[in-house]
């Protein structure tokens, strides 16, 4: 995975842009902010049903982590300024759409 190689480029885009994104959204009164986050940070979850309830503290990769951690931000962007976020957490495609560096591309282009 790209985060494990080089982690920095994650935390600087992911955690220093949403904090940056977040403080421009209080200073100009921004009523609601929507959150780009990932299925990454269910990591080590055993569920076969994922639930936004879920506790997400075992990341696999500094890519969950970073996402993750702006989830975290975002609540506390919530508590102290009351700016409203909602974070969907996407899940990764699956088909002629989907990225090629996923297991099912690798696993064809092996066979192949």
């Amino acid at each position: 995975r790209p985060s494990i190689q080089d982690p920095f480029i994650y935390f600087h885009s992911n955690i220093e842009g949403t904090t940056r994104l977040l403080e421009l959204c209080r200073h100009h009164q921004v009523k609601h902010v929507v959150l780009a986050s990932s299925s990454s940070v269910y990591g080590g979850s055993r569920s076969v049903v994922f639930s936004e309830s879920e506790k997400v503290d075992e990341p696999y990769s500094p890519y969950a982590v970073s996402k993750k951690a702006c989830e975290l931000l975002s609540y506390t962007y919530h508590h102290l300024y009351g700016l409203n976020i909602s974070a969907l957490r996407f899940f990764t495609v699956y088909g002629p759409r989907g990225r090629p560096d996923m297991a099912p591309f690798k696993f064809v282009d092996q066979i192949s």
